[in-house]
This record gives C-alpha cells, sequence and structure tokens, in this order.
C-alpha cells in the first residue's frame, strides 16, 4: 500500500473536519460576555440558515436564538453547528470563507491573503493510506470480497472524517472493526436485542428499546441513548430510523464516531491495542485475534 496525496475534494472534507473540531474548541474558550467574535459566529449561523445580515444596530444573535445573551447565544451556535456540519458537502464556498475567517480571528491569526482557498495555511496538506479491497482482503482474507467492496469506500470516507490519519491509526481501527464485526459478516448483532429490555443505563425505557436499539455497526452501538448520540453527532435520526446504523456508510462512520468519541486515536498512536481494546469491548475478549488482525494490518500498511 502506498500513502497518496488526498483527492482536492477529499482535503477539503479533511479539512472541514479539523475546522469545525478547532472551531469548537476555540468557541468554548471565549470569555463570559460580549466580545467581537460573536459577530462573526453570528454571521456564520445566519450564512448556514440563509437568514438576512445582522441589521448594524442589532446585537449579535438577535433575532436568532430568541436571546442576545452571549454566552446562551455561543451554547445555540454550537449546538447549531454541530447538526450543520454535516451539510457541508462539496466545493469551497461562502460559508468555508466565514469558517476561516472566524478561526483566524479567535487563534489571533492574521487574515487569509485573498489569494488563498479556505483554511490552506491553518490546516497542513494530509496524505493518508487509501484503502482498496485487495488491502482489506489481505488483512481479512476470510470476509466475502463482496462485503468488503461495499465497505471500503465507507471505511475510507470515515478514517478521513475521524482523523483515523496514520498508518497506525488505521491498522488498529481496522483490526478492532473487523474483530467486532466478525469479519465484516455483522452489521448489526445475530441476537435479537432482548437481553437489553428495560436497561436504564442504555437508556432503554420504552417497551420494545432492547430489539429495536439492539447492536448495529461495525463497533456496535447499543441502546436508545447511544442511538441518540450517534444520530446527533452524525447529523441522522437513529431514533426513528435504527436500521439505517446497519447501513454500510452509518455502519463504517458510527465506528469512527465511537473510536474518536473515545479518543483512541492517541491509544493507537502509542500501539496500545490493550487500552483499545479495554475500550471498545469493556475487557479482554478476543484479544489474541484482535493482535493478529493488527498484525496483519501493520504488513499491509508496511509496519512491520
Amino acid at each position: 500500500m502506498t500513502t497518496q496525496q488526498l483527492t482536492n475534494q477529499q482535503q477539503i472534507d479533511f479539512w472541514r473536519i479539523q475546522a469545525f473540531n478547532r472551531l469548537e474548541e476555540l468557541i468554548k474558550k471565549i470569555p463570559v460576555g460580549a466580545t467581537p467574535h460573536d459577530l462573526l459566529i453570528d454571521s456564520l449561523i445566519r450564512a448556514f440558515n440563509r437568514l438576512p445580515a445582522r441589521p448594524a444596530d442589532k446585537p449579535a444573535y438577535a433575532g436568532i436564538f430568541g436571546s442576545t445573551d452571549p454566552t446562551v447565544g455561543r451554547v445555540k451556535a454550537l449546538n447549531q453547528l454541530k447538526a450543520a456540519r454535516v451539510n457541508l458537502t462539496g466545493a469551497l464556498n461562502d460559508i468555508d470563507a466565514v469558517i476561516d475567517d472566524l478561526i483566524r480571528a479567535l487563534s489571533g491569526l492574521p487574515p487569509r491573503p485573498a489569494t488563498r482557498q479556505p483554511y490552506a495555511g491553518i490546516f497542513p496538506e494530509v496524505r493518508i493510506a487509501v484503502l482498496t479491497p485487495e488491502d482489506l482482503l489481505r488483512i481479512v482474507p476470510e470476509a466475502r470480497r463482496s462485503r468488503v467492496v461495499e465497505l471500503v469506500p465507507h471505511l475510507n470516507q470515515t478514517m478521513i472524517e475521524f482523523e483515523i490519519s496514520t498508518p497506525l491509526r488505521q491498522a488498529h481501527f481496522l483490526a478492532q472493526v473487523a474483530h467486532e464485526s466478525d469479519r465484516f459478516n455483522a452489521l448489526e448483532e445475530y441476537a435479537s436485542g432482548r437481553a437489553y429490555e428495560g436497561r436504564l443505563d442504555l437508556g432503554n425505557t420504552q417497551p420494545g428499546d432492547g430489539v429495536r436499539y439492539k447492536g448495529r455497526g461495525l463497533i456496535q452501538v447499543t441502546g436508545r441513548a447511544n442511538y441518540a448520540d450517534c444520530g446527533r453527532a452524525l447529523g441522522v435520526d437513529l431514533i426513528n430510523n435504527p436500521q439505517r446504523l446497519a447501513d454500510p456508510d452509518l455502519a463504517c462512520r458510527s465506528a469512527g464516531w465511537f473510536w474518536s468519541t473515545r479518543k483512541l486515536n492517541p491509544d493507537a498512536d502509542k500501539d496500545d491495542i490493550r487500552t483499545i481494546t479495554r475500550v471498545v469491548n469493556g475487557g479482554f475478549n478476543g484479544l489474541q485475534d484482535r493482535l493478529e488482525l493488527l498484525t496483519h494490518a501493520k504488513q499491509v500498511f508496511g509496519l512491520s
């Protein structure tokens, strides 16, 4: 496998992921009280919602959230940005320019030169190992080729989206999802889910929740509460459409969401399969198999 430069669209998508993550961090650090940054945040929310520009005599967030309290406005803006990020697709546009301006302002960076596209100069260009079906079959030779062909584009997009962006991170991620999904044969768990009925720790409060929200995805998301959290993060209504989590795209993206929210990239950077397995599994079940899959993945990625 060779490490490749991302296509232009993949690079833009990757920068957008980094930009939204950076924005969330920076907005949370804004001190209490009104600041000039609130005007830029206001402009961004208006652009996403296709609202008219803020009247010059109105404070930030006026007419958007029903409050002009900047602290309230920032919290609500962050929630909207989390939902809106999945809708920012395709070529660079005016919203990207506003996001770039806001990141630069919050970071104390000089304004973007007119000749430079948004995000260039803030985030470096990325090189990433792009997986092929043949690569994945070398890692998991027992997998069905038809399933592998179906999953590979979504696995590549997921690894870009959730910054699983070095060969070592990719090797650990693929080893874990291959084990958890029974060599990619199971995009939802084989059991009915009745065992989860009434599990308040999973948020299963309604009759039928156990079966309705049984484990789905390459790293099985289980329970009403986890479906709700995952759906909010991915911009999909999983409460009313739980079966969507077993579709190839969301089966992969939900695994990336799990990996990211549990902050497993740093553990992968340390080559710490025990910690990763404990977080993914809750213990060390199947550790030897995960180690063997990791060995295969490292060979494919040129790490051993």
